[in-house]
């Protein structure tokens, strides 16, 4: 099995990672710009979704990396290529697995805490993939 972002999922991952901080930052100056006519209450609403947005930006943030990355996987281990590399791990090299599904990313590390692999749900293969990181070690 194969995961990847085709090209134009590249570009849309891309322009997400890029807008999200600024919608992040607008709802911000909002919330700054509601205080005087509305009070706490009113730009309350804005930080709230300003945090919550900068929050998924972070999220994003780590996904970055492995956008443009290709993985390809069997019952015994996986390959991550990415950049003219491949660096290939047995199921068992993953130590830990954060799930965050708020922004619907799957992260594996291996037992020196070292990133391995950031996948987001929307990519083609994400839920073979994440079915047999589950199987293997468990989300």
């Amino acid at each position: 099995m194969v995961v990847y972002n085709p090209i134009w999922l590249q570009f849309i991952f891309y322009i997400a990672i890029a807008g999200f901080p600024c919608l992040s930052g607008y709802m911000f100056y909002l919330a700054y710009e509601a205080f005087p006519n509305s009070g706490l209450s009113g730009a309350g609403v804005f930080l709230f979704l300003g945090v919550a947005v900068a929050y998924i930006s972070y999220i994003r943030l780590l996904l970055a990396k492995f956008v443009p990355a290709k993985v390809v996987f069997d019952e015994s281990h996986f390959t991550v290529e990415m950049k003219g590399t491949k660096n290939s791990y047995a199921w068992s090299d993953i130590a830990l697995v954060k799930n965050y599904e708020s922004s619907q990313i799957l992260k594996l590390f291996d037992s020196n805490g070292t990133t391995i692999y950031v996948v987001d749900h929307m990519t083609p293969g994400y839920k073979q993939f994440a079915e047999k990181v589950n199987e293997v070690v468990g989300i």
